[in-house]
């Protein structure tokens, strides 16, 4: 070999060693930040093959072949992300690491490895077959280290898809028209339904479970099967909670935090006085909701043993109704709703469902306080907290007995334990739950006005409860009264309310009587084969999200439904919320224009 040939290959070896050896740190420094900030991108991209993994094998019908096929495709995108997290333990350098920080991930790859342990060990030698036990059971731990999987991605990327770039109003909007697209598709599925539905039934139902109202044009327990019950259960208690809050807890929850910009809008949706309190709040609201909802299952689950029913049926019946009442969103998986001779004069259920549905519909705020107050004896509560309390203990004496007046004929018929029990479980449900023991079809045109009224009211602001809210009519009449009396500034009891408040409170006003103007005057005109009472009764249970009806929602025609679509997504992100959406980028000038006096009245 020449020597020119041996200096160019000892110049070759040379340099290697310079660029791997000396270097190295260097390189390495740059290979793991391209790890750090690939790695998410990889993992988004996973769990969007797991979740379209998902709704292929579980909402579309398959030969066993074909789904075990699929069950394979899940457990190497297992094993992919598995890989993954391997990588970014790896890629961990920092010696004062904490591993609780992935938690999750290791749980994950302890849960790959049973998979792979279990299929070897138990299944190696049993024919594919998805009536075997143990077969069932693989395929449902593989399904589960998917929905892991998707979530996992999910929450840790949520700042490439949660509009968290955007302002709280739009990040709102943004993220309930993504889930209503969602959950739309889901439930046109063919295993969600037993009979094919359109799409704007499916829309339709899927607005009114996000938007927690209730409303379905078709029987929840005849037309969706178990799948689809469980999707629409998921749905509203989405809407209940928000996705907001779902998605920054999950992120929470395995301990990767929320980046700042995040946590302004967190504090300004959940009312934090500061950005350090806004994880505990959430935390708070989601360990409340379902600890309640639990409370809520059992006590169910315990009331309803005497129906006929086994005993995974009764189990989910509870949880479904259980949330659904907590939510506020009136949907029952029973033929009859909870109007069945077993419900409508059953006091321990009933009871329950009301317990939820007012505790539902008081705030979250007002948790807070009563739980601050008990452990900080704390004397007072904040002046929205007392008002919410106030004003929903005056609505249901008020509505229960102004129904009980209104339709007495109709009730002096019932034992009077009956006549109780239902016309205070009326009233409650009018607050936005939606549930009914009597038909309301039955109900005088008076009745009907009085329900409209509770319906308009609703409940508490920061609540699953939709209408203005107790505090809106409490702010307007205590400002209506102070410019009657012409005082400049709208107090009540020892505080005075900021104008910023009363602002809000007149916007809201004054928006849903706007709204109730136009989508009426369009449902008058779209739906001339219905009656005008039964017409405005649905569009305030729509407005109000509350899900009562007069037995005309199946009948409504396209433009209807997606008229009443329309009024029940308004009443679900608050009409003050509508407003900001369209005017939050006006610029405010601080000038006056010469005055001008105006004869009204």
């Amino acid at each position: 070999m020449p020597d020119k040939t041996k200096f160019k290959i000892l110049k070759l070896f040379l340099t290697l060693y310079h660029t791997i050896f000396t270097n190295r740190k260097n390189w390495q420094f740059h290979f793991h930040n391209w790890i750090e900030k690939k790695l998410p991108i990889f993992e988004m991209i996973l769990g969007v093959l797991a979740l379209f993994s998902l709704v292929y094998t579980q909402g579309f019908y398959h030969e066993e072949a074909d789904l075990f096929h699929f069950i394979r495709y899940d457990r190497w995108l297992a094993t992919t992300y598995s890989v993954l997290i391997i990588v970014k333990l790896i890629n961990v350098r920092r010696k004062d690491i904490d591993y609780r920080e992935y938690i999750i991930d290791i749980f994950f790859l302890a849960l790959f490895i049973f998979i792979i342990g279990y299929r070897i060990i138990f299944l190696h030698d049993i024919e594919l077959n998805t009536e075997n036990e143990g077969w069932q059971a693989y395929t449902v731990i593989v399904q589960v280290a998917m929905i892991m999987a998707s979530l996992v991605s999910f929450s840790n990327n949520r700042n490439y898809w949660l509009f968290f770039t955007a302002n709280s109003t739009a990040m709102i909007f943004g993220s309930l028209i993504a889930i209503i697209i969602i959950g739309t598709s889901l439930l046109m599925l063919p295993t969600s339904t037993t009979t094919a539905i359109s799409w704007v039934d499916a829309l339709f139902t899927t607005t009114s479970a996000v938007c927690v109202t209730g409303l379905a044009p078709f029987n929840v327990s005849e037309v969706l099967t178990l799948r689809g019950q469980i999707i629409l259960m998921v749905l509203f208690q989405i809407g209940g909670l928000g996705i907001v809050t779902l998605t920054t807890f999950i992120a929470l929850s395995i301990q990767k935090g929320v980046k700042t910009k995040e946590e302004m809008i967190i504090q300004d949706m959940m009312e934090s006085e500061n950005i350090s309190s806004s994880a505990r709040i959430l935390k708070g609201i989601v360990g409340i909701t379902f600890t309640i909802e639990l409370c809520g299952a059992i006590g169910l689950y315990f009331s309803w043993l005497e129906l006929d029913l086994t005993t995974s049926e009764l189990i989910f019946a509870s949880i479904f109704h259980s949330i659904s009442a907590f939510c506020n969103a009136g949907f029952s998986i029973f033929p009859e709703g909870l109007q069945g001779a077993a419900f409508a004069t059953d006091w321990f259920s009933s009871s329950i469902v009301m317990i939820l549905i007012i505790v539902g519909g008081l705030g979250f705020r007002t948790y807070r306080e009563i739980v601050s107050r008990r452990k900080k004896h704390r004397k007072h509560f904040s002046l929205q907290s007392r008002l919410s309390l106030q004003m929903t203990a005056i609505l249901i004496v008020v509505g229960t007995i102004g129904i009980f007046i209104t339709d007495y004929d109709y009730w002096i018929e019932k034992s009077g334990g009956d006549i109780l029990l239902q016309t205070l479980f009326t009233s409650v449900t009018c607050r936005t739950a939606g549930f009914s023991v009597v038909e309301i079809g039955d109900l005088s045109s008076a009745s009907v006005m009085m329900m409209i009224l509770l319906m308009y009211i609703g409940g508490a602001p920061n609540s699953t409860a939709g209408g203005i809210k107790v505090t809106t009519v409490a702010l307007l009449f205590t400002y209506f009264w102070a410019q009657v009396r012409g005082k400049s500034t709208v107090n009540i009891g020892w505080n005075t309310v900021q104008e910023a408040s009363i602002r809000r409170a007149v916007i809201a006003f004054m928006v849903s009587i706007l709204i109730s103007f136009v989508c009426l005057f369009i449902l008058t005109m779209s739906e001339t084969h219905l009656d005008l009472r039964d017409i405005t009764f649905e569009f305030f249970s729509a407005l109000g999200t509350v899900g009562l009806s007069r037995g005309i929602t199946a009948d409504l025609t396209v433009v209807g439904k997606l008229t009443i679509s329309f009024v029940m997504f308004s009443g679900k992100i608050g009409l003050f919320t509508l407003v900001s959406l369209l005017g939050e980028d006006e610029e405010n000038y601080e000038y006056r224009y010469p005055e001008s006096s105006i004869l009204v009245g």
